[in-house]
């Protein structure tokens, strides 16, 4: 990938970010949803948490269905953490580190690249050996990655070449 000083400085910054938070156990939602959850731990009755808030037993109610239903905003649950005297963390954490992300997607495209190319080859009476094969996968994979960063995650290798 192309990494000017800019990009470079923010890819280290998310890194930094994301890292320690790579493997981490994230527990199951509660079924009726966190708020309501924490509420009722509290010893908390849903009037007494709309009271904090200036909103109604009902509207309180509704939240705590759209939490548990996940179509509830961020900024609604914000406001519910708060009148429970608590952060509401979020954050978006990928599955691997994000140079392993990079790295299986420009190995993804480059077995695309090969497989087409090999068909041709193997039209031609050109094939590579297996040996051949590996060698040419690993400096295409890194040759996409050192492109740009948009080509690497384009849906399909036709997009590229259009």
């Amino acid at each position: 990938m192309k990494k000017s000083g800019v990009y470079a400085v923010a890819l280290k910054q998310v890194k930094a970010k994301i890292s320690p938070l790579l493997g981490l156990s994230v527990p199951k939602p509660p079924k009726n949803g966190w708020v309501r959850s924490i509420r009722e731990a509290l010893g908390m009755s849903g009037a007494q948490l709309g009271e904090r808030l200036n909103l109604s037993r009902n509207q309180v109610s509704i939240l705590e269905r759209k939490e548990a239903d996940e179509t509830i905003t961020l900024k609604q649950l914000k406001q519910l953490a708060t009148g429970l005297d608590a952060e509401l963390v979020y954050a978006i954490v990928p599955r691997q580190s994000i140079d392993d992300m990079i790295e299986a997607r420009a190995m993804e495209l480059a077995k695309q690249r090969l497989a087409m190319s090999h068909q041709s080859m193997f039209l031609e009476a050109q094939q590579l050996t297996s040996e051949q094969q590996q060698q040419a996968l690993v400096q295409l994979a890194n040759e996409i990655k050192t492109g740009s960063t948009r080509d690497l995650w384009k849906v399909s290798l036709q997009e590229k070449y259009q």
